[in-house]
């Protein structure tokens, strides 16, 4: 994700945003207990989860609740055994990152794929469910159509009709994922005098699927610049929710802080962290039963190294 807009987007964002995507989750598919998801706090894309990149293996959105860690993927091709390997690895990293007793779970909004759960066998003794959303059955030309009508006759457009509205390019459209997306900022432009303070999170979804789908680096940078000012209208808002969730969680924080440790040395600490960080990874993997060379790929650990790990039981 592009670093100069990734502080802006998802600065201020709060409970409510989150389950205005949490709210598409058939929970029941899942297994998932309601109460799991009661929740005092809401931390998106922790930097636990987030400060290492693996290249390709990171989720397109991660938020940690109480007591649970959703990862949420936007996919527009099928669901194939590398993707469900890259979603093993999530796991992986979720348990170097020490969130304790967590359960993880995969969510996937697919433009392509029927709603469905796949439960993906690492080995004979381990397995994970990974939850696929289809977006294929929904109505994107009424959705945009609806929202167009409203904003000619100025009339309230809701949190889910934002939400649905910025996941309309992975719906059944004629044209490609990025046309649609350029339309879509469009449309965003038009709410941006209009739209309620507490509908940010559109502005962040809309980002992500950008900062993916969009190949074109100069169409990528336009769009992501046009999200971005729109956003200064809410800056005043977004702050004082900012500085009052600061000082409401500020106790947490220092707790918080205390368990995981604020970050520790600079330069050569640093690069020392990650070396070990990528090893513990790797370890985790190893025990999963992936390929020593995928494993290797992805964490930027010799094959001879990993087979060290191996040997010595690690």
């Amino acid at each position: 994700m592009a670093a100069q807009h990734f502080d802006k987007f998802f600065k201020g964002l709060g409970i409510s945003d989150a389950f205005s995507l949490i709210n598409m989750i058939p929970l029941r598919m899942l297994d998932i207990d309601p109460k799991q998801l009661s929740t005092q706090m809401v931390n998106f894309n922790p930097t636990e989860l987030m400060e290492i990149d693996l290249k390709a293996y990171r989720a397109d959105l991660i938020m940690e609740l109480d007591h649970v860690i959703l990862m949420f993927e936007f996919q527009s091709t099928p669901i194939y055994l590398d993707d469900k390997r890259r979603f093993n690895i999530y796991t992986a990293i979720k348990d170097r990152a020490r969130f304790g007793d967590k359960p993880i779970y995969i969510i996937v909004f697919s433009t392509v794929e029927d709603t469905k759960v796949i439960d993906y066998k690492v080995n004979p003794v381990s397995s994970f469910k990974i939850l696929v959303i289809s977006l294929k059955d929904y109505n994107a030309g009424e959705i945009i159509n609806n929202i167009e009508i409203k904003i000619k006759n100025n009339q309230k457009i809701n949190q889910n009709e934002l939400i649905n509205l910025a996941l309309s390019p992975l719906m059944t459209l004629d044209g490609t994922i990025a046309q649609h997306l350029e339309k879509t900022v469009q449309t965003l432009s038009k709410l941006k005098k209009s739209i309620k303070e507490n509908s940010k999170f559109v502005f962040t979804l809309t980002w992500i699927l950008v900062d993916k789908f969009i190949e074109d680096g100069e169409t990528r940078q336009k769009l992501s610049n046009i999200l971005s000012d729109n956003m200064r209208l809410m800056e005043e808002f977004g702050q004082s929710k900012y500085e009052a969730g600061e000082q409401k969680g500020e106790k947490r924080g220092i707790k918080k802080g205390e368990k995981r440790g604020i970050k520790k040395g600079k330069n050569i600490g640093e690069k020392r962290g990650i070396v070990k960080t990528r090893q513990e990874i790797a370890v985790n993997l190893l025990k999963e039963g992936l390929p020593l060379e995928l494993i290797s790929q992805v964490t930027d650990v010799s094959v001879e190294r990993l087979e060290r790990f191996s040997n010595n039981g690690k």
